[in-house]
Order: structure tokens, then C-alpha cells, then sequence
């Protein structure tokens, strides 16, 4: 066969457009047939035609359980809401809880951990003098963080179902919109899982990329994340201080008004 032959799907039998082939381990996939898998599914390229056969079932199967679903809690994000049935002991996450997205029912049991990742970029701030950028002494930062939630759960087709908090980067001035993205974490976190063994008191688990500077005296951890908030690692940098935390390079000096009752904390960075 040539290379721009046209390809059958292995599926559904059909055939497959120039640009529309999603290849499997021993055979080839529609991209029509491709939209029908879970949005979490990750392994395809490594998958066979009878996993794939298999995991179309499932899906089927999942419409049932879809449309069966009965909403008692529901958290919304900027992206994606998460949906609990507290009848059935099930969660999904998706835009919509209907059966043409179809979204994975998951039992909430099947939950092995939930936590927020926050990736801070730090922009230092310069001012002009006789036509040149100069830095303040000391230097200015300002910083931007994004809040990306990650569940990890034992499924036969998937074990991560991440997804962003928020659309477009906040700016550490945000401190409004900053509180709102860490409050809804923090919701998500304490619904899913209300019985981990990371829920203390202050903010264990958060994971912060990136490194807070001097300058950012009299900030209450970027402008909303309160006493006992579970589940959110930071990669990050702070100084000692702080009980309970586990610090890899510091926070630098300026960090003054640093609210007390962080306990948990995973920083590494710098």
C-alpha cells in the first residue's frame, strides 16, 4: 500500500480521511470513533483494537449511568463543574451533564488523591531613567499564577482527570479573583475527599512552581489562600517560620504579614 493509500478503520469499518487517521498498536482508528472515548483516555497510541473495542462499550454502558446521574452538590469552575450524586456515591467532571458529552461516571470511592498545582511566574518591575529600563532597589516583582486541579483515581481506562481552574493567567493584584479560584479548590478538594488524611488544619498539599521573591511584604499567600485550606502543594520557595513545612530553597526576605497556621506545606523550588 502506498503511503497516502486510504486507511479502514478498524472499528467501524469505515474509511479514514488523509488526515484523519488516530493510529493504534496494531491497527488504525476514525477520528469519529476517536471523539467516542473518554476525555481522560490517554494511552490510545499504545492501545490494541480490542482495547478500544472494549473501552466503546464501556462508554455506551456510561450513557445509562449518565442519564441515571442525580445531582446533590455541584462546584462550578471557570472550565469545568464537578457533579456529585451523593445517592449513588458517584462524581464526573464536564461542562455538561448530558449524554452526547457523556462524561465518566466515577465512584467517589475510586478517588486516590485530590490536589491544586499552582504555577506562579514572577515579572520583576522596572521604571525609565534618562531613556533606560532600571530596576527599584530592591527589586519589584509582580506574579501570575495558574491553578490546575488533579484528581488521581483507580479506573480501568484512566487515573488522572486534571483540568485548569482558571482561563486566562491572575495577576497577584487579583486579589478578589485570586480568593475566588482558591476558595472553589478548596471546595472541590473538601467535597471529594472529606475524609483524606491530608484534611489538618492549614494548607497541606499545595504545590506552588515557582519562587515568591522580596517585595511582597504584608501578603496573606497570594491574596486569599486562608488557614486550612487541604490539598494544595506548593513548589515554590519560603522561609522558615512557617510549622509543618518542607522547604527547598527559600522565600526570600520581605515576606512580612505571612498569616500563621500553613502547616503541611510542600515547597520545592526556589
Amino acid at each position: 500500500m502506498g503511503l497516502f493509500d486510504k486507511k479502514i478503520c478498524d472499528i467501524c469499518g469505515e474509511k479514514i480521511g488523509l488526515l484523519g487517521n488516530r493510529k493504534l498498536d496494531d491497527g488504525n482508528l476514525c477520528k469519529d470513533c476517536a471523539k467516542k472515548l473518554s476525555p481522560w483516555f490517554e494511552e490510545r497510541r499504545h492501545s490494541t483494537v480490542e482495547d478500544i473495542k472494549r473501552q466503546l462499550e464501556y462508554r455506551e454502558k456510561n450513557k445509562k449511568a449518565v442519564m441515571d446521574f442525580c445531582i446533590t452538590r455541584q462546584i462550578n469552575t471557570r472550565n469545568y463543574n464537578v457533579f456529585i450524586d451523593d445517592n449513588k456515591g458517584n462524581f464526573t467532571v464536564a461542562r455538561k451533564l448530558d449524554v452526547n458529552e457523556n462524561p465518566d461516571i466515577v465512584p467517589l470511592s475510586a478517588i486516590v488523591q485530590c490536589r491544586v498545582d499552582v504555577d506562579q511566574q514572577q515579572h520583576e518591575e522596572t521604571y525609565t531613567k534618562d531613556g533606560e529600563n532600571v530596576s527599584y532597589q530592591p527589586p519589584v516583582y509582580k506574579y501570575e499564577f495558574d491553578y490546575t486541579m488533579r484528581i488521581k483515581v483507580r479506573t480501568q481506562w484512566f487515573d488522572d482527570m486534571d483540568f485548569r481552574l482558571n482561563t486566562f493567567s491572575i495577576s497577584s493584584d487579583k486579589r478578589r479573583e485570586l480568593m475566588e479560584v482558591e476558595q472553589t479548590a478548596y471546595q472541590i478538594i473538601a467535597a471529594l475527599t472529606p475524609n483524606a488524611a491530608g484534611m489538618q488544619s492549614g494548607m497541606s498539599g499545595m504545590n506552588m512552581n515557582g519562587g515568591m521573591q522580596s517585595g511582597m511584604s504584608g501578603m496573606n499567600m497570594n491574596g486569599g489562600m486562608q488557614p486550612g485550606m487541604p490539598g494544595m502543594n506548593m513548589n515554590g520557595g519560603m522561609q522558615s517560620g512557617m510549622p509543618g513545612m518542607n522547604m527547598n530553597a527559600g522565600m526570600q526576605p520581605g515576606m512580612s504579614g505571612m498569616q500563621p497556621g500553613m502547616t503541611g506545606m510542600n515547597m520545592n523550588g526556589g
